[in-house]
């Protein structure tokens, strides 16, 4: 079930990464915006690996992982008969359980493993967003950053992936899915939870305010993004002309 994070809560989570991560947390600064020909290959191909691996290995260079994350992909049984063991074995079980969406595994400091099981349900967006999640968990590993507490560590994660620049797509792919009058769920924290983290994590990492607006899918929540940010955008503005008058002043 999706939990509802504070503000607080999130600020604590994103000064814990700010304080244990590398100052550029990322190869790239900004945020992820995945390639339309990766998206194409995973819907042309209806789902396969491969398509999949190119996304995890895309994901990788991003956040400066140059090794790659060997990408498994499980097609989950319409009565929803699979279950993921913690040794990462894919087994039948009874049909009033229900099966992890996805898994990492760390075999050794040379080899990791992210498992998707892709239930009927699912869309491109929700598997973008245990990918994310995902990969995020392999990020974390990597950096040795970690809480003790198994759920405090998933909430960081989710947190991690918006403080990462990931944080659309578990917003897009956290939504409510409706099937049937019935209601599915992804991820620990809901996209309230998702947009606060992104909006707060662009104060952190210091953000263009345009593309952390665009990221948002809905006009409402565009507009909710540039009124939050409006401060942020003064600040970042008045900062830059700042720097420019004192190189200005310089070559004088």
């Amino acid at each position: 079930m999706q939990t509802h994070l504070s503000e607080q809560k999130i600020r604590l989570n994103l000064s814990y990464l700010n304080s244990n991560l590398p100052k550029n947390p990322t190869a790239v600064a900004g945020l992820y915006e995945l390639p339309e020909h990766l998206y194409k290959a995973v819907i042309e191909s209806d789902f396969s690996e491969p398509s999949l691996q190119e996304i995890s290995n895309h994901m990788g260079y991003f956040l400066g992982i140059v090794k790659s994350v060997k990408i498994t992909l499980i097609e989950e049984a319409s009565d929803s008969r699979w279950t993921v063991s913690s040794s990462g074995v894919v087994t039948p079980k009874g049909a009033n359980k229900s099966s992890p969406p996805g898994l990492y595994k760390a075999l050794g400091s040379n080899h990791s493993e992210i498992l998707i099981v892709k239930k009927r349900i699912y869309d491109f967006k929700h598997i973008m967003a245990i990918l994310a999640h995902e990969y995020t968990h392999h990020y974390l590993h990597l950096h040795n950053v970690k809480k003790s507490d198994v759920h405090e560590n998933e909430i960081l994660t989710e947190i991690a992936s918006a403080y990462l620049g990931l944080g659309k797509y578990l917003l897009h792919g956290y939504e409510r899915i409706e099937l049937e009058n019935k209601y599915y769920e992804l991820g620990y924290v809901n996209p309230e939870t998702i947009k606060n983290a992104i909006l707060l994590s662009a104060k952190v990492r210091k953000w263009d305010h345009e593309e952390v607006v665009k990221s948002f899918s809905s006009l409402f929540d565009k507009s909710l993004a540039y009124f939050e940010l409006w401060s942020y955008r003064r600040e970042i503005k008045k900062a830059r002309l700042q720097k420019e008058r004192k190189i200005y002043e310089n070559k004088i």
